[in-house]
């Protein structure tokens, strides 16, 4: 499920709290972003995890802050720091490829003292 974040609540989560963050940045005013929307919809509709979505202003700060330089972006937030995202034409392949980035790395680490190769 989608939870809508500020700008200021996703500093918290990801610098202050350090929270694992897949993020969203998105415009209304962003045709590229129109287009998106069904992907995203369908793609988080059962998803249960970190997940947010932020509302970016045209020309505003948050572009230099966060780094983007275009939108729709999608970004993998560990640990207080971007880890990998997505950007402009975003597929729902890559969006499966983020989020199994994110299962890896948190949200199903893997156990320790496991032997690789057995089943």
């Amino acid at each position: 499920m989608v939870s809508e974040v500020s700008l200021s609540g996703l500093q918290k989560l990801v610098s202050e709290k350090r929270k694992t963050a897949f993020v969203l940045f998105r415009g209304a005013w962003c045709p590229d972003c129109t287009a998106f929307r069904p992907i995203w919809s369908a793609w988080s509709k059962d998803r249960k995890g970190p997940i947010y979505e932020v509302e970016v202003e045209r020309g505003g700060n948050e572009w230099t802050k966060w780094g983007l330089d275009e939108i729709p972006t999608v970004a993998l937030f560990v640990e207080g720091s971007e880890n990998e995202r997505a950007d402009g034409a975003i597929t729902s392949l890559d969006l499966d490829e983020l989020w199994a980035l994110a299962e890896r790395k948190v949200l199903r680490p893997s156990r320790r003292g496991s032997a690789r190769g057995q089943r």
